[in-house]
């Protein structure tokens, strides 16, 4: 008498693993489908951190790389340097700002 009862759980989780194969490859496609993908979702964020990271430094360098050049041509002291990359650091932050709304 053990024997069919055996054989018949031995089915049912069978048939419980098939169901959850079944389930998971759905899945997969509605994911797939709907551009959810784990690869999407980590390049999404890569390409978002690189953007973040460009609109942050890009105004810092070019301000900077300004007041160093106005600070030769004028023959000042470094008053135009520091005062363009405060600038780049205001609009840097400014442009993070305006990413993350």
């Amino acid at each position: 008498m053990m024997q069919p009862n055996d054989n018949d759980q031995d089915k049912d989780q069978i048939k419980n693993q098939d169901n959850i194969h079944a389930l998971d490859e759905r899945i997969d496609k509605m994911k797939a489908q709907h551009g959810l993908s784990d690869e999407d979702k980590k390049a999404k964020a890569t390409n978002e951190g690189v953007k973040a990271g460009v609109e942050l430094c890009a105004p810092i360098a070019v301000f900077f790389f300004i007041g160093v050049l106005l600070d030769n041509h004028l023959e000042t002291s470094p008053i135009f340097m520091m005062l363009f990359f405060v600038l780049g650091v205001i609009t840097g932050f400014w442009n993070i700002y305006k990413l993350t709304k």
